[in-house]
């Protein structure tokens, strides 16, 4: 079987090359299970991030939904302060309105709408 110091070259050669196919088929075999696990985690990665942006856009509906109720119980309640204290410096101006002169009655005029100016900056601060 081995007459020369040929077929020993042969022999290592062979030998040689059948190590280098098993090494190269051990080192493919572990890039394509971390590039499959890889792969795992970036799609686990993806669906935690789905359901991390739909838990937000959960809450960010909510709290728009509220923050609107809140507007429109807030421009309600300062519309029913507004019309009560309009009705009673009316009720009050129109009781001593022979007493007062036009001054007063501007004066009276100038104080509801300050109050009500201030009403809306109070609810403009509840709503922040």
């Amino acid at each position: 079987m081995l007459e020369t110091s040929k077929d020993i070259l042969y022999l290592v050669i062979s030998f040689c090359v059948l190590w280098t196919t098993v090494f190269l088929c051990w080192m493919f075999y572990y890039v394509m299970r971390l590039l499959r696990n890889t792969n795992q985690i970036v799609e686990e990665f993806r669906v935690r991030l789905q359901a991390l942006t739909e838990a937000i856009n959960y809450i960010r509906g909510k709290v728009e939904h509220m923050s609107g109720l809140m507007t429109l119980l807030t421009d309600g309640a300062a519309g029913l302060a507004k019309k009560f204290v309009t009705r009673k410096a009316e009720q009050w101006g129109q009781a001593g309105a022979d007493k007062f002169d036009e001054a007063a009655k501007d004066a009276v005029s100038k104080a509801v709408a300050a109050t009500a100016k201030g009403m809306r900056g109070a609810v403009k601060k509840m709503k922040r």
